[in-house]
């Protein structure tokens, strides 16, 4: 058997160089401006770092590095073992700023979560003080959401929409920017809770990494990719980078006929009698911001019906999983949806 190569310490940079020049000269008559070529140099360091350490994963950590630019949670579906908290782990690391991990379990309570008010202290027995939860970082790490109990799942509607904490009736901002990046375990493996549509709703894309193939096996087993190499993860972005680049994202043009094909989708799905109930307007709010972000991390500063394409999925399967009973199923039910409907031409 051939000797994989191990990957090379510069691989972030050189990536940086490849995807910043490919997107642009694959894009002729695209305004290329300052702003959207930060992006995707940005976009090209991430990307890196997480190939470097998660074998044969390059398409869903380009999603989640597209919903980390377009300012959304990312729900990281699949069995136990297959990298899901490494990818989440991988993701946090290479953004400076704080991190903070939560194991979910079906005795965790939503105030271990949030946090909760507890005694003043010594010197003011007598006041309450809030002592912020573990949800109070820039990226956030829920391990096994769907381990904790429908009534902790509900502690992160507000925080996930909003960015604020409510306890005793006052509300406590997160800190900005902030991510939460949630993992589960699928419905039939013992000792979980599903998630209900209201939590479902509120993560703008899922992934499903799926089993590595056997040359990527090889290289986690002999210790060229995989968690042996999560401790040598540096930060390769500034959370300044991160707020700026989400800003220039949120930029990038829309036009009337895009926006009507994403429309168009979410009108597939409500009109498929296999669906229960048809994606929200939230979801096609999610398929226009992974879009934008994708054009940006391709080097232009507006979307195209490829780039709706190439991110319903990832913004639909977890939407329908509800009537489907799978996040796999889902998918697939979003791929027939995408088929039916005809793009436009631009």
């Amino acid at each position: 058997m051939d000797t994989l190569p191990p990957p090379s310490p510069n691989a972030p940079a050189a990536a940086t160089e490849v995807a910043t020049s490919s997107a642009v000269a694959a894009a002729p008559g695209t305004v290329i401006d300052r702003e959207t070529v930060a992006v995707a140099e940005l976009g090209a360091r991430l990307i890196g770092t997480l190939d470097a350490v998660v074998a044969g994963k390059h398409d869903v950590v380009e999603t989640a590095i597209a919903t980390l630019l377009a300012g959304g949670h990312l729900l990281i579906e699949d069995l136990p073992g297959v990298g899901k908290t490494l990818l989440a782990q991988v993701l946090a690391r290479s953004v400076g700023g704080t991190f903070h991990r939560i194991q979910g379990t079906s005795d965790l309570l939503p105030g271990d979560i949030t946090g909760s008010m507890v005694p003043g202290g010594q010197l003011d027995v007598d006041s309450m003080r809030f002592r912020p939860g573990p949800v109070f970082a820039n990226i956030v790490v829920f391990d096994e959401l769907n381990r904790a109990t429908p009534r902790t799942q509900s502690a992160l509607l507000e925080l996930a929409e909003e960015a604020t904490v409510t306890v005793d009736g006052v509300s406590h901002a997160l800190p900005d920017p902030f991510m939460l990046v949630a993992t589960q375990n699928p419905i039939d493996i013992a000792g979980t809770y599903g998630l209900g549509e209201g939590a479902l709703d509120r993560f703008q894309a899922v992934v499903t990494p799926g089993r590595a193939s056997p040359m990527a096996e090889v290289e986690v087993l002999t210790g060229r990719r995989g968690r042996s190499m999560l401790d040598a993860v540096e930060p390769v972005a500034s959370l300044t980078e991160l707020a700026n680049a989400r800003t220039t994202v949120a930029t990038v043009q829309v036009s009337d006929a895009v926006a009507g094909y994403v429309v168009d989708l979410l009108q597939a799905t409500r009109e498929d009698p296999r669906v229960r109930v048809g994606a929200s307007t939230r979801a096609g709010v999610a398929i226009i911001a992974l879009s934008r972000a994708i054009a940006a991390l391709d080097g232009r500063n507006y979307v195209t019906p490829h780039d709706v394409a190439r991110c319903a999925v990832p913004a639909l399967a977890h939407r329908l999983a509800g009537s489907t009973g799978t996040v796999v199923a889902g998918r697939e039910l979003a791929t027939e949806c995408i088929e039916r409907v005809t793009p436009p031409t631009i």
